[in-house]
């Protein structure tokens, strides 16, 4: 039986690393139904021992699917001892399961709110990103 590593860490920057608004071809009114492309890649710094969660997202029109704005953005977290989760055979960082929906959690819970902060007044006020499965298929 494994003995479960202690994870600690704390969130140690968010940046915004691209944003856009398009003009929309079609009236947006209160009517319009956004979707959402959400892709998020994690990446890693093992001399700063740290984990980065990068969610890049298209705001959709629903019905047309046109692209009417986009957001990407990376949270940054130390992770203390981060070099007990690296795998040197593999070259790759093995962070349990739960950790890693943990992450993807914080991280898509903070793109929305930086999200709500760059549309606000403008028409895509209304694109809130629901909630989403933080377990979702993640790029390495």
């Amino acid at each position: 039986m494994s003995e479960e590593k202690p994870f600690n860490f704390q969130i140690k920057g968010i940046e915004i690393l691209d944003t856009s608004i398009i003009r929309p071809k079609n009236k947006i009114d209160g009517n319009t139904v956004f979707g959402f492309d959400l892709q998020a890649q994690h990446s890693f710094n093992l001399e700063r021992e740290l984990v980065i969660v990068t969610c890049n997202i298209d705001v959709l029109d629903n019905n047309s699917k046109d692209k009417l704005g986009h957001v990407n953005a990376s949270c940054l977290y130390y992770v203390e001892n981060f070099k007990q989760y690296f795998d040197e055979k593999t070259s790759a960082p093995s962070l349990p399961q739960g950790v890693v929906t943990m992450l993807n959690s914080i991280s898509i819970s903070t793109v929305r709110g930086v999200m709500y902060g760059i549309f606000r007044g403008t028409f895509l006020n209304g694109a809130i990103l629901p909630v989403v499965n933080p377990n979702m298929q993640i790029k390495k």
